[in-house]
């Protein structure tokens, strides 16, 4: 109503920066995360994992629009190492555009991405450290050590595999809470994506704008969530044995 032009063209202009940016944030909460959690609760005790566990509470607490202003002052004011807004330079690609293919894309999305990961990654860390504890004191985790496995292969080839399965199911939910709730991120950073859009729309009441897209949101938690789903019976084991045995 405010723009005059079609929502779908306005969601379709502003999707691939949403999604891009929700996708480097969900990577790096992934690689950092599972790693430190690993690490976490096979070294419990040590200064490290003291020190993972505090920045971790401290990522679970600090809200993010907190930590996007200071990731700007310290890195893009007083250092001058990153841009503090925008996007960068952008590549089209048919109707999809990607700032992925460029030094400056990249160096524009560095600290939106980074503060859009913060949170996941602190969650991903202290369930993997749960997990992997739990799973470490199960019985079959000893009968491997009985046989004599190397601790490299009970740590990775057993207690990891088994942990990966609640871990999954969160990641896929906080994938769709990326997407959903990069909001906040967008708006400190002038990420030009569908958050910014919301938050417009908002401001003006464009309803059409707002409802097309808590639908467009709808839909991807109702998409993942069914992915995650297959992927359990991908991951997890049992569950084949379990159909094979019903048949």
């Amino acid at each position: 109503m405010r723009q005059g032009a079609k929502v779908s063209r306005l969601i379709g202009e502003r999707l691939p920066a949403t999604i891009e940016l929700a996708l480097v944030a969900a990577v790096l909460a992934l690689a950092v995360g599972i790693p430190m959690g690993v690490y976490a609760a096979l070294k419990r005790g040590s200064f490290m994992s003291q020190v993972f566990m505090t920045v971790s509470l401290l990522g679970v607490s600090l809200p993010t629009f907190l930590i996007g202003i200071l990731l700007i002052l310290v890195f893009a004011v007083t250092l001058g190492w990153f841009p503090s807004f925008g996007r960068g330079e952008v590549t089209q690609i048919g109707w999809w555009s990607t700032g992925l293919l460029s030094a400056k894309g990249w160096h524009h999305i560095t600290l939106p991405a980074i503060t859009l990961a913060i949170f996941q990654l602190t969650l991903i860390m202290r369930l993997v450290r749960a997990e992997m504890l739990e799973v470490l004191r199960t019985d079959y985790i000893k009968f491997a050590r009985a046989r004599g496995l190397s601790d490299r292969a009970v740590h990775f080839g057993h207690a990891l595999k088994n942990t990966l399965v609640p871990v999954m199911t969160i990641t896929g939910l906080q994938l769709g809470g990326l997407i959903a709730f990069a909001i906040i991120t967008e708006t400190v950073f002038q990420w030009p994506g569908m958050g910014l859009l919301f938050i417009q729309a908002v401001t003006f009441a464009d309803i059409p704008v707002m409802a097309a897209y808590l639908c467009l949101i709808a839909l991807i938690f109702v998409v993942i969530n069914l992915v995650v789903d297959l992927l359990y019976f991908a991951v997890d084991p049992r569950l084949r044995v379990e159909k094979a045995g019903g048949h």
